[in-house]
């Protein structure tokens, strides 16, 4: 039965995108995040999109431009008249243009220094994605309303809804779902605990956020949803993905407070979600006693660092990140190493061993101070103009605002202890949140044209 699920899953995935697509192309899109999932909803199965060997990093950014260039086809065939955004160059799009420069710089020193230039035009390619990927999502989702991407959001909350229901079954209840190895096995009271990271659901906060926005369209199907994705969160058994759980709770009753200015409803949202998180506990002490326990053994060793069996998670990480940086070029500490690969310094071992728990570790190898200069700011900005979005606009654009806001929070705390926008498979969409706010930026927030809709510009 399993092994027929692990075949049908991603054909059934993949048809459902194909089928949406054809209605409405933004859908396209979701095949690249299926690639991103891969292990999690056994898409790795499916040959065409698990092309081995030395393309496989690039995989993702091939099959982007393919359906990039799909759907360009098909609205030329079609020849729609409008456009739902102006597409205008702001802040976060700035950065990525200095990142570009930056990635650029970088592989002409690169050639220029090196002799063995085995590998660098693929790690450039690869790289290069990352920010060719936020201006093809930009460009690509721009043609649609809000509401219809709203309508593609949901599909990616779905989809990780599914691949945390597998995860529960597999990492929480022990079943076999995944055929690959666990990464670590610990026997803890006496039960077996696992912890599988490589085939974890990979947007877990997206779809807690989601569920959280959109709960009152429909309680029933989005309680179901975030206690799904809430409990394939905590069997992480990443400390920090907890700490974020409860974060994004009280970061949603805060700014839906401070919007309403009915400032009893955040003391009475934070609340009703603590009485929420202690139920939540008190079932999974039923369901899974040993996973429940395991977890709260290790948030007792922050508290008491006598019970903690080996040095500190996050002494560990910054300690890599440390020697990484210090064998950086003194000359390229500036703008990085660029395109470098095993070939040309084996100080790349390293960093990728680093950058899988930190990554900006990554960011400050391959682009230097000025490049994490860049990043920083690139989340400063996000922050403070999702923030602006969704207090001064109202209907899907505000949620939409909320949304991106509260995701791009989770994956700034996710960046100190996961690779998180650098993922090995997932380049081509590591900056689709950015992307995203950077259009949504754009949407016309009053008026509307002759036909009603709201948004349209020209």
């Amino acid at each position: 039965m399993i092994e027929i699920l692990r075949l049908i899953l991603p054909l059934l995935l993949l048809l459902y995108f194909l089928v949406k697509g054809i209605k409405s192309p933004l859908f396209f899109l979701g095949i690249p995040f299926l690639i991103f999932m891969r292990e999690s909803i056994f898409f790795s199965y499916l040959k065409i999109f698990s092309i081995p060997g030395k393309l496989l990093v690039i995989l993702g950014f091939i099959w982007l431009v393919i359906f990039w260039i799909l759907f360009l086809i098909i609205r030329i065939y079609k020849k729609p008249n409008k456009i739902y955004n102006t597409l205008q160059l702001n802040g976060l799009d700035y950065c990525v243009i200095g990142l570009v420069i930056i990635t650029l710089i970088g592989l002409g020193t690169t050639i220029s220094e090196s002799s063995q230039l085995t590998g660098v035009f693929k790690e450039f390619i690869n790289l290069i994605s990352l920010f060719a990927g936020f201006f093809i999502i930009k460009n690509w989702a721009s043609f649609f309303e809000p509401e219809e991407l709203e309508k593609f959001l949901l599909s990616l909350v779905i989809l990780n809804s599914v691949a945390a229901f597998l995860y529960i079954l597999h990492q929480g209840l022990h079943f076999k779902i995944y055929l690959e190895k666990e990464y670590l096995t610990a026997i803890f009271n006496g039960q077996i605990i696992t912890r599988t990271f490589w085939f974890m659901p990979q947007l877990p906060f997206l779809a807690v956020a989601f569920c959280l926005i959109n709960w009152k369209k429909n309680p029933f199907v989005f309680t179901v949803l975030l206690f799904v994705n809430s409990i394939a969160t905590v069997i992480t058994y990443f400390r920090s993905f907890s700490i974020i759980l409860v974060s994004l709770f009280l970061l949603y009753s805060l700014l839906i407070g401070l919007k309403s200015g009915k400032y009893g409803m955040i003391v009475k949202n934070i609340l009703l979600y603590s009485l929420s998180g202690i139920l939540f506990i008190l079932i999974l002490t039923k369901v899974f006693p040993a996973n429940t326990n395991y977890i709260i053994d290790r948030f007792s060793q922050i508290t008491n660092p006598q019970l903690a069996r080996g040095p500190n998670n996050l002494d560990i990480r910054f300690t890599m990140s440390k020697n990484v940086i210090s064998g950086i070029d003194d000359n390229k500490k500036i703008i990085g190493m660029g395109s470098v690969t095993e070939y040309q310094t084996p100080m790349v071992s390293l960093m990728k061993e680093s950058l899988a728990d930190v990554v900006w570790t990554g960011v400050i190898f391959r682009w230097g101070f000025v490049g994490l200069l860049f990043f920083i700011f690139l989340n400063i900005f996000s922050v403070f103009k999702a923030f602006t979005l969704f207090m001064k606009s109202e209907g899907v654009v505000s949620n939409l605002a909320l949304l991106l806001l509260l995701y791009i929070f989770s994956q700034i705390i996710e960046s100190f202890i996961d690779w998180t926008f650098m993922s090995e498979h997932g380049f081509a969409t590591g900056l689709w949140y950015f992307a995203l706010l950077s259009l949504l930026l754009g949407y016309k927030n009053s008026g509307t044209s002759p036909d009603g809709n709201k948004y349209l510009l020209n």
